[in-house]
């Protein structure tokens, strides 16, 4: 079996030959490409990354950028403007791009629900599938390529437009505008899903970033739960597998994600950086969610020994290795120490490469 088949057995529930072993081709280069990188890729790693497929405008919104300097940051100032009135964003650009930090949201007062609600209304998708077709063509057999639908409302809220705080502030202080917010990004997610089923994608993204420790069970049940019921709605009967890219702590969540719906959790990291070990994770779902497991980054800072330990104690715990992934999804560094990443990717394929046949047997 070659790369890909490996993971779609995986996703299919079927046997692979070896387990699948990932890194993102995002937000930068997560694997330069170089001699070193085409000797791993030889040894079984993988690569992936999401294409988007359809385009996004927003015709009677008028969008006015400029850049200045605050302190040591170079920010990014983008204003709205609407009919109904203007909100502006601010975004740290001296964050690695592309990856820019929000550090102003849009709504800031209730005066702004009335701007974004206009805004998200006047959204208007178009599909644009060759793009990922490309891109799927371009990565071939070395890997695969998802795409999203971008969050549900209450994240998008938490992360886009308000911020944690404030989105918390304003879920108690103005319920009722809340979640009328919350109902036209629902319109707008459900007209998402719908665009994507008809997408050639098999592997669709839901829901991403999310963390117990801001999105409670309470919050899960309640925002995200039925949005993931709808996505699985629309998505499975046209054959679509779900992914929700869980990379925070999702401990006080693992008996409410079996209910999603969803497929796969991805981006699953376990301790030191997430709450949720992975044989806690595998005894709670059994055979019901596809594990893709993230590499905790952190382990990369007490040298190549820890990191070939780690590996072989993920081995180990998912032996045989039926319904799991083992990626890097986040951030191994890729700068000063330079060869961090260099080394980790080698000593993590060597493992891979060496323990990882299906059934794994260490």
């Amino acid at each position: 079996m070659n790369i890909r088949e490996n993971i779609m057995a995986v996703f299919h529930r079927e046997t692979p030959e070896r387990i699948p072993w990932l890194t993102y081709d995002i937000p930068y280069p997560m694997l330069p490409r170089g001699t070193w990188e085409r000797k791993l890729r030889n040894k079984g790693l993988g690569i992936t990354n999401e294409c988007a497929v359809f385009t996004t405008e927003t015709p009677n919104v008028q969008v006015e950028q400029r850049t200045t300097v605050e302190g040591t940051r170079k920010v990014l100032v983008t204003t709205y403007h609407t009919p109904v009135g203007s909100v502006t964003e601010k975004m740290d650009m001296t964050i690695t791009p592309p990856n820019p930090w929000i550090i102003e949201h849009m709504i800031k007062d209730i005066s702004d629900y009335e701007v974004v609600k206009f805004i998200i209304e006047d959204t208007v998708y178009e599909p644009n599938y060759e793009s990922f077709l490309w891109w799927d063509r371009h990565i071939g057999n070395d890997g695969f390529i998802s795409t999203g639908v971008e969050g549900t409302p209450f994240q998008q809220l938490l992360i886009r437009y308000m911020g944690y705080h404030k989105c918390v502030v304003e879920l108690y202080k103005h319920p009722e505008e809340f979640n009328e917010l919350i109902k036209v990004m629902g319109k707008k997610y459900e007209e998402r899903c719908r665009l994507v089923a008809d997408s050639p994608a098999e592997v669709v993204t839901i829901e991403g970033n999310l963390d117990a420790r801001v999105t409670s069970p309470k919050l899960f049940e309640k925002f995200v739960l039925p949005y993931h019921k709808i996505a699985a709605q629309i998505l499975h009967p046209r054959g679509k597998i779900l992914m929700v890219h869980y990379d925070g702590a999702v401990a006080a969540l693992k008996d409410l994600i079996p209910q999603t719906g969803v497929d796969v959790v991805e981006a699953l990291t376990p301790p030191p950086m997430g709450d949720l070990p992975l044989s806690e994770a595998r005894a709670c779902w059994g055979k019901k969610l596809i594990i893709s497991a993230n590499f905790p980054e952190s382990v990369c800072h007490f040298g190549m020994q820890a990191v070939k330990k780690y590996a072989m104690e993920i081995l180990k715990t998912v032996a045989p290795g039926d319904g799991f992934i083992l990626s890097v999804t986040e951030d191994i560094p890729h700068r000063k120490p330079y060869d961090v990443l260099e080394q980790t990717l080698r000593t993590i394929t060597e493992v891979m490469w060496k323990y990882g046949k299906y059934p794994v047997k260490i």
